[in-house]
């Protein structure tokens, strides 16, 4: 028997159609009730092993939970990226980064970049290079304490994550020195004695202390920072001061850096002298004890 051709592709669209719902049907039961696009496994990266596990405990308790209420959070093409992220960095609070994605049909890397502090604000706060401010699970007693009169804080979004920024009140004196803030701390620090506290001044003086506080060295936020520690290296490493240093070190009270070549300094120990006396600068004296200057040999 023959069969018209509108029959025909009647037929062929009904069969067309009922294999179309039989696998969306199909697809929908491997999805929803089988295992074989279950989220088995996390790969966690950029974190040390206690905060790996417990990102992991953390992430694994959210694929109980449904997304949108309908679809489940196991899946790997309806994970909760979202959700995630706030799970880690609530974990994590110092993560600058946090990226997730699918890898194959049970992994979801999850790869964090953590953000890296140069300063403490406190025992809990640490301090990035461009400002950031975070609080820290890691003992941060190690980093300078830092200072700063002429600030204060705002919101900022990076990475669809919100930071604390510090911000600078007065325009000369902006966050943007303290990575050479940074740099000068860890030379004296190699050199002449451990900074354990870095005090920035409303009018861009910048004090570097030693751990009782009896010790600073003194310069400009805005000078020329490479010029700056040059003009101190040259001063250390010439007599007096360089013997003083050597044997005196206990005794000084500051190293100045903030007037061109020279560098004024001044040991506890110094007994006044005449001022007829080269090299005594009275003006700068607010003891009776004698305020030498060493002049750098670069210009």
């Amino acid at each position: 028997m023959r069969i018209k051709r509108r029959r025909l592709l009647s037929l062929i669209r009904a069969l067309i159609w009922c294999g179309s719902i039989i696998s969306i049907v199909l697809v929908v039961y491997m999805y929803f009730y089988t295992q074989i696009f279950t989220v088995t496994s996390y790969v966690i990266t950029g974190v040390d092993e206690e905060s790996r596990v417990r990102v992991e405990r953390t992430v694994q308790a959210l694929s109980t939970q449904k997304l949108y209420r309908v679809f489940p959070s196991d899946k790997i093409f309806t994970y909760s990226s979202r959700l995630i992220t706030a799970s880690v960095r609530e974990v994590v609070q110092e993560s600058a980064s946090i990226k997730i994605r699918p890898v194959g049909l049970h992994t979801i890397k999850i790869e964090v970049t953590l953000l890296k502090p140069i300063f403490r604000i406190n025992d809990s706060e640490a301090l990035t290079e461009d400002g950031i401010i975070f609080s820290s699970q890691y003992d941060l007693r190690v980093l300078p304490r830092i200072t700063i009169a002429s600030s204060t804080v705002t919101k900022v979004e990076r990475d669809n994550l919100s930071f604390t920024q510090l911000v600078s009140q007065d325009t000369t004196h902006t966050i943007e020195t303290l990575p050479f803030l940074s740099d000068i701390s860890t030379k004296i620090s190699s050199i002449i004695f451990p900074v354990t506290h870095i005090v920035v001044e409303r009018t861009g003086e910048v004090s570097f202390f030693n751990e009782q506080g009896t010790s600073k060295v003194i310069i400009l936020q805005d000078s020329d920072m490479k010029k700056t520690w040059s003009t101190l290296v040259s001063a250390i490493d010439t007599d007096p001061l360089k013997s003083k240093l050597a044997n005196d070190k206990k005794n000084l009270e500051y190293l100045d850096v903030r007037y061109g070549n020279k560098v004024f300094y001044k040991f506890s120990d110094m007994t006044f002298q005449n001022s007829k006396v080269p090299g005594i600068l009275h003006n700068h004296a607010s003891t009776t004890s004698e305020i030498t200057t060493a002049s750098s040999s670069s210009q």
